[in-house]
């Protein structure tokens, strides 16, 4: 499947752009035909036995998210279509994975045997796994496709959930994941793994991003296929480039006739 990017600018970026949203709006714009199933509520005590294991260090992005909002994201269907929705939003602030570049891998708990993930975006995942899962089994049964996407630390979690959902999920349909400004989430085992399991994963990276540089190379490694845009960047202002906004405007350069409008991180 060929990447799309009216396809990114219909569906994907809109979605993305809800995760953010429904942290304060609970009826957040979807894409067309999408109906919200609910919220993904972030749950400390799934992740405690993770957190136990973990040095202060690596709470630092867990923390973060709690603090803006205990909702991490959100589940949508689309009846029409027969497609689940997984979309998970980042924080407000980059600089905690800048900080963490040599954060030391550890073993994918939720899929043993997956290789390696940085600590710090799994203890993430942890907190909303169980709820992901309980929202696609009580608002999309009978999925023929499931979409997975999320911008900055949501696209880390959303290979994290590909991974999880197309080995462990209630839905008996391979993710397809498409992600924004998504960071480094495992070792070079990790992204095999995740190519060898996921058909269809395009991380959208906008030139002059610094959060797909990091973890750095070799201990981790990008999965998936890479399509880079050109959405603009501020010399003077490093995260300007990292923006969602920024993305979409990235996304219209390839397909110069899609309009989307939203506020985004």
């Amino acid at each position: 499947m060929p990447f799309n990017p009216n396809f990114a600018i219909e569906v994907i970026w809109p979605a993305a752009n809800a995760a953010y949203a429904i942290m304060s709006d609970p009826q957040p714009a979807l894409p067309a035909n999408y109906t919200l199933v609910g919220p993904i509520e972030a749950v400390t005590r799934e992740a405690a036995p993770l957190m136990l294991q973990a040095h202060p260090n690596q709470l630092r992005l867990a923390h973060e998210m709690l603090a803006e909002s205990p909702i991490f994201g959100l589940v949508a269907w689309n009846a029409v279509e027969k497609t689940a929705l997984v979309a998970l939003r980042g924080t407000k602030t980059i600089w905690e994975w800048i900080d963490d570049v040599d954060a030391v891998p550890v073993p994918y708990q939720a899929v043993p045997g997956a290789g390696l993930v940085h600590m710090g975006f799994q203890i993430v995942y942890q907190h909303m796994r169980a709820n992901i899962a309980r929202l696609l089994t009580a608002g999309c049964a009978g999925a023929q496709r499931m979409l997975i996407t999320g911008h900055s630390l949501g696209a880390a979690t959303a290979l994290l959930a590909g991974v999880d959902l197309g080995t462990n999920g209630p839905l008996e349909v391979r993710p397809e994941l498409h992600t924004l400004a998504g960071p480094r989430v495992g070792t070079p085992d990790f992204a095999l793994f995740l190519n060898g399991l996921v058909p269809v994963c395009y991380r959208v990276v906008n030139v002059m991003d610094v959060v797909p540089h990091v973890p750095l190379p070799p201990l981790y490694e990008h999965a998936g296929q890479e399509e880079m845009v050109q959405g603009g960047f501020k010399p003077l202002d490093v995260t300007y480039a990292h923006h969602l906004t920024t993305y979409l405007i990235g996304l219209q350069k390839l397909a110069p006739a899609q309009h989307v409008t939203g506020v985004g991180v």
